[in-house]
């Protein structure tokens, strides 16, 4: 019997880092569910359909007692937190901070760091785009780089984060960035902000300095 051909074609994607732990937390989530009390699962419905935060959109979103109970599991998992078996009380309200970021470029020494304009950084997970063209206005393929750093008189550095997801961004490419309150458990706000990769800067020789 002849053996059957293979048919041609692009090889599927391998998943990315974020997609495999995305799936192991469905998982882990659709399991935890079903173990759930049904007065748990009611309570998570109640919520879904009473909670007045977020706009009409995200409140339509939400529903789902189920859909509501991933989303605030999916922050606290983000954070290296146990699993929420009941809806979060008014304590989880917390603010998504305004930044802007700033990338400056010195004797070839790229360096991305948000400036920190309102709020706290604890807590609050950071994402970004791979370098696009600056013309780009609107971005909408981010991945997670981690938690933000601790600022230091104002600055939250976020250079290796970003260097370690997508290398080191080439002059005139434009980077966004998008951060979201993790420990607002129901939120949907997110704060997007970019910059494009300055021209090189040469450090000032020491007679400049003098």
């Amino acid at each position: 019997m002849a053996s059957k051909k293979h048919k041609g074609g692009p090889r599927k994607k391998l998943p990315t880092p974020d997609q495999r732990r995305a799936r192991t937390e469905m998982c882990t989530l659709s399991v935890a569910w079903n173990e759930l009390t049904d007065e748990q699962r009611q309570a998570w419905d109640v919520e879904a359909r009473t909670s007045r935060r977020g706009g009409r959109a995200a409140r339509a979103r939400r529903r789902s007692g189920r859909r509501l109970f991933f989303k605030a599991n999916f922050h606290r998992f983000a954070l290296g937190q146990a699993l929420l078996t009941t809806p979060p009380g008014s304590e989880s309200i917390c603010l998504t901070p305004i930044v802007r970021l700033v990338i400056t470029n010195h004797a070839g020494r790229i360096v991305l760091k948000l400036r920190l304009a309102v709020g706290q950084t604890d807590g609050v997970m950071a994402s970004a785009s791979p370098p696009l063209n600056a013309g780009v206005m609107v971005c909408r393929k981010f991945a997670r780089i981690g938690l933000l750093p601790s600022p230091k008189a104002g600055m939250s550095d976020i250079t290796q984060q970003y260097v370690a997801k997508y290398g080191v961004p080439a002059v005139a490419k434009k980077v966004f960035i998008r951060l979201q309150q993790m420990k607002d458990y129901l939120s949907n706000v997110v704060y997007t902000t970019s910059a494009v990769v300055p021209a090189d800067v040469a450090w000032p020789s020491e007679a400049e300095g003098a």
